[in-house]
């Protein structure tokens, strides 16, 4: 079994557009797992040395099925500030698992033993803006699981580019949600995944049908006085959203069968004054019906801001 940690040193150069920085090249590389080789104190000088994008059978590592991880440090150009950034890492065989500065970013395909492979999936994630520092120096961690043949961080373009201006969220919720099955949230059963990304690149493979997305939130007495907004991306197909139980808002026909919903419309929904409690464990639920294809909250931006910086938000957008 292979386990691959991305460290990543010396980004290289920037690439020719101001905001993208290319991660090809050399990264450190070790077979095996340990979930230490995540954490940004790790000393990883001893690890050897491999190409990005290539196979690892090409590395000098024939004939090696398993876990391995790949490391990288990288220190980004201040041109990123504010930016809603995306790393994209190409194409990976068969499931890896992404950590920046320690925290889980992203995963496609399912470790053993649910063991699916996503060997086919396009890597790209949103980097929740409280993980990555500008100007300082980030380390990526990639963890990766070879069934059989080829194996590690094979093809494709190797990258951190900005999707344009951060959104103003007053509270990001990108990254990692509860997730189960079915209609309601089940505290005794449930796994974690990455919002925002398809499911089916998160081992539910060709799964069609309901599921919920929860997440628990606290929030300060100043901001639970505001008129707020959560931005919900783009959901396949249809959703309704609950807060501490109580329906906000939805898209789409959520119990009908063969209605495809608005699958391609940014979900904003107002939540009423008085709805989030400050100092309280809030819960968040968006419950999600999908008819066919891919499913699940499957594009950004995801968070929670006034009405004020939504307004301003849009505005901006409409002129560029």
């Amino acid at each position: 079994m292979w386990l691959l940690v991305l460290l990543l040193t010396g980004l290289g150069g920037l690439a020719s557009e101001p905001d993208e920085q290319s991660l090809k090249g050399w990264w450190k590389f070790r077979i095996g797992d340990n979930d230490e080789w995540s954490s940004t104190t790790y000393n990883d000088a001893n690890w050897q040395e491999i190409k990005v994008p290539a196979r690892w059978e090409d590395e000098g590592f024939r004939g090696y099925d398993g876990y391995a991880w790949y490391r990288k440090t990288v220190s980004l150009g201040t041109e990123l500030k504010n930016k809603n950034l995306i790393l994209e890492l190409g194409y990976i065989d068969d499931v890896d698992e992404v950590f920046i500065n320690g925290v889980k970013i992203g995963q496609s395909g399912a470790f053993p033993p649910r063991f699916a492979t996503a060997y086919n999936a396009k890597r790209t994630y949103q980097i929740p803006p409280d993980v990555i520092r500008v100007g300082q120096e980030n380390i990526i961690a990639v963890r990766v699981y070879d069934a059989l043949l080829e194996g590690g961080i094979v093809s494709g373009n190797i990258r951190i580019y900005s999707e344009g201006t951060l959104p103003p969220f007053s509270i990001s919720l990108t990254g990692t949600w509860m997730f189960n099955k079915g209609r309601s949230f089940d505290p005794n059963d449930y796994d974690e995944i990455q919002v925002p990304a398809v499911w089916e690149d998160q081992g539910y493979n060709d799964y069609d049908g309901y599921a919920v997305y929860t997440r628990r939130l606290l929030i300060s007495e100043a901001l639970a006085s505001q008129r707020l907004i959560l931005l919900a991306g783009k959901i396949d197909d249809a959703d309704r959203l609950y807060i501490n139980g109580q329906l906000i808002g939805g898209t789409g026909e959520y119990d009908r069968r063969y209605d495809r919903g608005l699958y391609d419309e940014f979900r904003n929904y107002f939540i009423p004054p008085g709805m989030l409690k400050a100092g309280e464990e809030n819960i968040l639920e968006i419950r999600v019906n999908d008819i066919g294809g891919f499913g699940g909250i499957y594009e950004g931006p995801v968070g929670i801001m006034t009405l004020d910086q939504f307004r301003k938000y849009w505005q901006a957008k409409r002129r560029n």
